[in-house]
């Protein structure tokens, strides 16, 4: 046995009269600054339990160094649909001239994003600050109750926001039961599809308590709802309880086609099902399954049981985007007519898939109207491509021009400059397009280069609501009519803060009778 060995002698660690010192002026600085004992490491702790907009307007202020240990997109980024501490909404929206820089539409997505997020407190803060200075409407109201957000719903109904069927839809669809009970209870109308719309959703127990009101149905959107959202045993009980009279008169070709689409794992079992009850096969089934990722796979096993590819299926395709599912339609020999045609180059040039462009160009399809969707999107790529293989003669219409103005995009408009020359690009409805983006960069830049503009420019700003795009305008001589268009604009859409601004620019309200209908 080996003798036990002595326990190793450390270096005191006794901190002697200096370095006590130093200890104590620097505990003297902690609590000075107590940012100084924020360890990297609890920073890290802290973000990972705080909302994400806590973490944005709240942590990364505590110090310099928690900003730049915060600094990724994540911890910077606020999401108004969620809820934003209210000091930190109050100093950026609160303030005199805040929503200034936004147009009518983004004032209106503030209010809707905000009623989303179910702050009560931030909704009275715009309201108060007269925010897009317009009435609430059905909109507001649907976003809340299909966010669940009772409170606001309740808040919004008291400041006499009207409702209609679309609330119950959005909160049905949605999973909102709560929100369902109070609508119903309330008052609100009633809409026949919910059942089906929360069915989709897979939200079987409120389908089932909206079932027992005892309303009336929507009874193909019921069926479709259930065989796309619910599994099999629900579709099976909802049909031998509810409809077991009736298959026959119900047997349509939308529910099979919904459970071809179904994003639950028993898609194939339901599918089957309702074939041995005689529900009948047609291509809409493959229109339903392409939309999903694993399309290819659906699409094969449909087809092994006789389901068509058609037109309807590429049209599918292309609504959603399904580049890769456009391009073996197409290599199977799938025909498009133009409708398609022209879905499936929105969609690429929506996109920059220029692959699909390609494949569509090699197959004999007209393209040339895929640049106005570029424009429209500011897609430089696909405009470049289709200009290098059709020419700028049969790509660069004015129609384009336009489109690239309305996206608000120098880059594209400064390419269309450099391609074609400033005479044939800037004129006063590029300006007019431009006003329309709400882009002050692009609307700079033209100024700069010395594009026209005339009154119609003025009047699309008004019509788009943003208060300093309006001055910056009047600052620098634009044309404002003098038939009082702009002021009849902002009344058609209800745009207080724009009239009000117009006012105070010294817009002529126009003729007699102009003023009369201004009033």
């Amino acid at each position: 046995m080996e003798p036990p060995t002595e326990p190793s002698r450390r270096p005191s660690t006794a901190p002697g009269p200096q370095q006590q010192q130093q200890d104590g002026a620097a505990s003297i600085e902690s609590a000075a600054d107590p940012s100084l004992i924020w360890l990297p490491e609890l920073v890290q702790l802290y973000a990972g339990s705080l909302h994400p907009n806590e973490v944005a307007c709240v942590l990364r202020l505590v110090s310099k160094a928690t900003a730049a240990q915060l600094r990724g997109p994540q911890h910077r980024t606020i999401r108004l649909s969620m809820p934003v501490p209210h000091h930190a909404f109050v100093q950026r929206w609160g303030g005199v001239g805040a929503l200034r820089s936004l147009t009518l539409n983004q004032r209106q997505q503030l209010f809707s994003l905000t009623a989303c997020s179910g702050s009560i407190a931030n909704l009275e803060a715009l309201v108060a600050r007269d925010m897009a200075a317009c009435d609430f409407d059905e909109w507001e109201f649907k976003i809340a109750a299909g966010a669940g957000q009772l409170e606001v719903c309740r808040w919004l109904r008291q400041q006499g926001c009207p409702w209609d069927y679309w609330a119950l839809d959005a909160a049905a669809g949605n999973g909102q039961q709560a929100v369902c009970e109070w609508l119903l209870a309330s008052g609100c109308p009633w809409c026949d599809w919910a059942a089906g719309e929360a069915a989709r959703g897979g939200h079987v127990a409120l389908m089932d308590w909206l079932l027992g009101t005892g309303q009336d149905l929507d009874v193909g959107t019921l069926l479709a709802g259930v065989a796309d959202g619910c599994d099999l045993p629900t579709l099976q009980r909802l049909l031998s309880t509810h409809f077991t009279q009736q298959l026959r008169e119900f047997s349509d070709e939308w529910t099979l086609a919904a459970a071809a689409g179904s994003p639950r794992t028993d898609w194939r079992a339901k599918v089957e099902w309702l074939e041995g009850l005689g529900f009948p096969q047609s291509a809409y089934a493959c229109a339903n399954a392409v939309r999903q990722p694993d399309w290819r796979g659906r699409l094969q096993w449909l087809q092994q049981r006789g389901y068509p590819l058609d037109r309807d299926v590429a049209e599918s395709a292309a609504s959603v985007g399904a580049v890769d599912a456009l391009l073996y339609l197409l290599e199977s020999g799938v025909a498009l007519d133009q409708q398609v045609v022209n879905n499936a180059l929105q969609c690429a040039a929506e996109g920059g898939h220029l692959d699909l462009l390609q494949a569509l160009h090699a197959h004999g399809y007209n393209i040339a109207e895929a640049a106005n969707a570029a424009a429209e999107h500011g897609g430089l790529p696909v405009v470049v491509w289709l200009v290098e293989k059709l020419g700028a003669a049969n790509v660069l219409s004015a129609s384009v021009l336009s489109s690239a103005a309305e996206s608000g995009g120098v880059e594209l408009i400064a390419w269309l400059v450099q391609t074609l020359g400033a005479a044939k690009v800037l004129s006063a409805k590029v300006f007019s397009s431009a006003a329309k983006s709400g882009s002050m960069e692009l609307m700079a830049w033209l100024h700069a280069r010395g594009c026209p503009w005339n009154r119609f420019v003025f009047r699309t700003t008004a019509a788009q609501g943003c208060e300093e795009q309006l001055e910056w305008l009047a600052a620098r001589g634009c044309p404002m009519g003098e038939d009082g268009e702009p002021y009849m604009r902002a009344v058609r859409n209800g745009d207080l803060a724009t009239l009000r601004c117009l006012q105070r620019l010294g817009c002529s309200l126009g003729p007699k009778s102009e003023r009369q209908a201004i009033a």
